[in-house]
């Protein structure tokens, strides 16, 4: 095939992914397998799949109603989204009641949590949220916006593991609510440096994200005090005898979040820098489990307690 051909194929391939926002997609798949083998000791891929199908509508319902916010912030597949409009909304129906039923039929106890999973994502997306001024969106409800992602976060990479896998438990729920305690402030870093990245369009649709209402010296405050919280949790978990030195080694999240985004927030963040901090927390999942797993079947100790 000559490049002339493959240029168009490339170009909707690459379209299609960001569309997807596969690097979130991939993210929330990867953390699911991480702390469900945490919590219940058995890899759970099926369950990660789910998790992926949850996240993927959802990012895919917020590309078909933030078309004029993505046009402005120049993010990539928005044309593509705006002329399929309809077809990507009926498509998403389609798909997330067929997959309802599938999960059902599996996993019973799952489903009210995917309801609520979906509820908060049409609740972000749409203005179904009744408040004094009228119905809102989340994404337009300050702090709500950022928060209602890590509940999501939580959701899917915490509750659906345990859910699906009843009786399974093998670490004790303080250390599981010492991690999602952990994982929410971390996440929300995500969240910020994403708004950081599309300040202009947020500003202009009257978006009230932390870098918009505080501006950008007050956002990266936030997000190092968040940074630091996270870390703290993790520590006080450790000192506490919640968690072991094995779920102590997500200290090198933060430390690698905080070194990777300070110097290209000097510079200005990129979309491109958004979607390699994505993989980079992709690979570090992928490290410590392959990592740990290793360890364990060397015989070495599964776990440390102070």
């Amino acid at each position: 095939m000559s490049e002339a051909a493959l240029a168009p194929a490339s170009s909707a391939l690459a379209d299609a992914l960001a569309i997807a926002r596969y690097h979130i997609v991939l993210v929330a798949m990867t953390a699911c397998v991480v702390f469900g083998w945490l919590m219940t000791g058995r890899y759970l891929p099926l369950v990660a799949l789910v998790v992926g199908l949850d996240w993927f509508l959802i990012n895919l319902m917020n590309r078909i109603t933030d078309i004029d916010e993505d046009l402005k912030n120049g993010i990539r597949g928005t044309e593509r989204v705006a002329r399929q409009k309809r077809l990507l909304t009926v498509g998403s129906v389609v798909l997330m009641g067929g997959s309802f039923v599938a999960t059902h039929l599996v996993w019973p106890g799952l489903t009210p949590f995917r309801i609520a999973v979906q509820v908060i994502g049409l609740a972000y997306n749409y203005n179904i949220v009744p408040t004094l001024r009228g119905f809102s969106r989340l994404k337009e409800i300050y702090f709500l916006k950022n928060f209602g992602s890590s509940v999501l976060f939580v959701l899917t990479c915490f509750v659906y593991p345990l859910v699906t896998s009843p009786g399974a438990r093998v670490m004790p729920w303080s250390g599981i609510v010492c991690l999602a305690l952990f994982f929410v402030p971390f996440e929300l870093t995500y969240e910020i440096l994403y708004d950081m990245r599309d300040l202009e369009g947020d500003r202009q649709e009257g978006i009230p994200t932390y870098p918009v209402v505080h501006g950008p010296h007050r956002a990266r405050q936030i997000i190092d005090g968040l940074l630091v919280g996270a870390a703290g949790i993790l520590v006080a978990g450790i000192v506490a005898g919640a968690i072991g030195l094995r779920e102590g080694l997500m200290l090198v999240a933060p430390a690698t979040q905080l070194a990777f985004y300070r110097p290209r927030y000097r510079r200005g963040l990129t979309s491109h820098d958004c979607i390699v901090l994505t993989h980079l927390g992709t690979a570090q999942l992928v490290f410590y489990l392959v990592g740990t797993t290793i360890w364990q079947r060397a015989g070495m100790p599964a776990n440390v307690f102070l």
